[in-house]
């Protein structure tokens, strides 16, 4: 593989990490910063809505800049971001810092993106989005479970110390290696306008509705471990790993199905995602004895290949629709990641305060059989 591709791959493994680092040690955080778990879920909340709305303004903000030397500037922040947080002595001002920090780094993955795509000719498009996806992959793999191990072994801080150390590295990388001189194509007609034209926003929705489905329960990762096995510490960390492994099948699965009809590839996709919130909520309400770890442990690996392989689908049918807009229809879709992101959390945090835990599958389930209706509003095609 071009070398300048595999350093892309850096970025969104940076920006996973930092985005997720802490949600196998939401138990240790509540009792250190002495708040409840609903409200550290939030902070994936604070971050998810801080990336979506920073995300689009930004890219038209800056749609002139050169993407590499944007992209370093982004990661730098995000070093700024996770260090600071090490830091905070308290929920508000981590809060606080994990929102300015995440309007920035909103730009990571469509940056990363651009540049991959401008990199090959039209018909591997695809192929470059899940190449420079798989960065994200990894952060599902290595950056979430090493944080938790490194948590749990030194304290929830050095997580985020782990994280700020993964964006230098990135940074580091994508300035000596990746390809310079690459802006936002043909920039007169980059506006929200065409990133928005035809089946785009629908398409936008469904990835948020992706997100929400599956964050409902991934929001709370390290409880809903807890409850379904009985594992804690750094044993969390191994479980997760299941997710890395899923999203590694899903970015290439994504790839293939991106070359079916779109309405017949998400709906396959969102079939299988809201089967396994269905599992999440079977795992967490019965005991499966020896079973429980590996039941979850497919459960999780097949939820994150759905979510992973949704989201190569509808980026590359983006590139194609988006035109000299494409940068801002990434963005703009990757606000619709963040977005459900946070909802997903607000939603589990909700359901975990009014009835408890083990009913965010359900939740979850509920989620995707609404995108499973939405989806027959895109054509067939």
């Amino acid at each position: 593989m071009n070398p300048r591709i595999i350093s892309l791959v850096f970025a969104p493994f940076a920006f996973g990490t930092s985005a997720f680092v802490f949600i196998g040690l939401i138990d240790p955080m509540a009792e250190g910063l002495g708040v409840g778990v609903p409200l550290i879920g939030q902070l994936q909340m604070v971050f998810a809505i801080a990336c979506g709305f920073g995300g689009p303004f930004l890219a038209r903000l800056l749609s002139g800049v050169d993407r590499k030397r944007l992209l370093v500037v982004v990661l730098a922040s995000m070093v700024a971001m996770n260090f600071a947080s090490a830091l905070a002595p308290d929920f508000t001002t981590l809060a606080g810092l994990r929102f300015m920090g995440g309007f920035f780094a909103a730009l990571t993955i469509p940056l990363a993106t651009t540049i991959g795509v401008n990199m090959v000719p039209e018909a591997r498009r695809a192929d470059a989005i899940a190449a420079v996806m798989a960065g994200y992959t990894l952060a599902f793999l290595l950056g979430m479970p090493l944080g938790t191990i490194l948590g749990d072994a030194f304290g929830w801080r050095a997580a985020f110390w782990f994280a700020g150390g993964v964006a230098i590295v990135a940074a580091l990388l994508i300035a000596l290696v990746a390809p310079g001189n690459v802006k936002a194509p043909q920039l007169a007609g980059a506006n929200f306008k065409t990133a928005l034209g035809g089946e785009n926003p629908k398409l936008m929705a469904l990835t948020m509705l992706g997100f929400v489905a599956t964050f409902v329960t991934v929001g709370y990762i390290g409880p809903v471990i807890t409850q379904s096995t009985g594992l804690t510490g750094a044993a969390i960390g191994g479980v997760q790993i299941a997710t890395g492994i899923g999203s590694l099948i899903g970015v290439p699965v994504g790839a293939l199905f991106a070359r079916l009809a779109v309405r017949k590839a998400l709906f396959i996709l969102f079939m299988l995602a809201g089967l396994t919130q269905v599992a999440f909520a079977l795992g967490m309400h019965f005991d499966f004895g020896g079973l429980s770890v590996p039941f979850l442990i497919v459960t999780m690996a097949l939820g994150s290949a759905a979510l992973f392989a949704t989201t190569t689908v509808v980026q590359a049918r983006l590139a194609a629709t988006s035109g000299a807009a494409v940068t801002i229809a990434f963005a703009l879709n990757s606000s619709m990641v963040y977005f459900g992101q946070g909802m997903g959390a607000t939603l589990g945090g909700g359901v975990i305060a009014a009835i408890g835990l083990s009913s965010t599958g359900v939740a979850g389930a509920f989620v995707a059989v609404v995108a499973l209706v939405f989806i027959f509003a895109l054509p067939r095609r």
